[in-house]
């Protein structure tokens, strides 16, 4: 049965770095669970994984440990009924605005009585039937799975305490990209106005005993450590797309130096 890594990280105080994967591609996933990365986020959202995708995703992330998050498109529970019962082992659910929307989360992916998932003990996260029976799975998968949702709008800002209370919820992500654009500020993450906002959510998630996250740039991270974040992701374009450039900016040097035209 799966044992959730990054949630038992969490538990200990420790910090949980995750890597956002768009694309449903087994070697990059087995690749990033090599590199040490803590949890994938498993993007429905904003990239190409789907239901159908999931399974192979998931698989290939059980080959080094680092646990699968499923971004849902919507937060709605047969949608994340679907990715759970495809081997998801948890949630980060976007665009959370109120208490009512996080315990809907919270249903479709606790088994009753957390929440209201169907029950179906034959499924891959119990090895087809074959693993534990099923009160038993019920339980361990009431305790193993994480639900992560996001705070991302003025209103989920303002909430982000009750959300936090929802019971069930592990994890409280503050969405600074959304919420930036939203205050008139699209992609100035560390506008004065931004920061300040995203400060307050912190300080409420952690006044209801839940854990912060937040995706920022790098040089900000230690601001954030400092302030309880314990939950981060980083982009795998993003660092993909980063070192590429580095690597031909070096190599580009080397031919110049010995003027060699690249």
């Amino acid at each position: 049965m799966f044992k959730n890594r990054t949630k038992e990280k969490l538990a200990a105080g420790k910090v949980a770095w995750g890597i956002m994967m768009a694309d449903p591609s087994p070697m990059l996933l087995e690749l990033i669970g090599y590199c040490g990365f803590d949890w994938v986020l498993l993007d429905n959202e904003h990239g190409q994984i789907t239901v159908d995708t999931m399974p192979n995703c998931v698989r290939a992330c059980e080959t080094t440990g680092i646990t699968p998050i499923v971004r849902p498109i919507f937060n709605k529970l047969e949608i994340i009924r679907a990715f759970m019962d495809q081997g998801a082992h948890g949630v980060q659910v976007p665009q959370v605005e109120t208490a009512e929307e996080a315990k809907a989360a919270v249903d479709g992916v606790k088994y009753p009585p957390l929440g209201k998932r169907g029950f179906f003990s034959a499924q891959r996260n119990n090895r087809y039937g074959r693993g534990l029976t099923a009160a038993e799975y019920l339980e361990h998968a009431n305790r193993e799975t994480l639900v992560c949702l996001m705070v991302e709008t003025p209103e989920g800002i303002k909430n982000a305490e009750a959300i936090a209370r929802v019971p069930g919820v592990d994890v409280v992500f503050v969405g600074q990209g959304d919420l930036s654009a939203l205050m008139g500020h699209p992609g100035q993450m560390t506008h004065p106005d931004v920061t300040r906002a995203a400060e307050g959510a912190v300080k409420a998630i952690l006044r209801a005993g839940k854990v912060p996250g937040c995706s920022c740039p790098e040089d900000q991270v230690p601001f954030w450590l400092e302030r309880g974040v314990r939950y981060f992701h980083g982009s795998a374009s993003g660092l993909l797309t980063r070192s590429s450039q580095e690597w031909l900016k070096r190599m580009g040097d080397a031919a110049t130096r010995l003027g060699i035209v690249s």
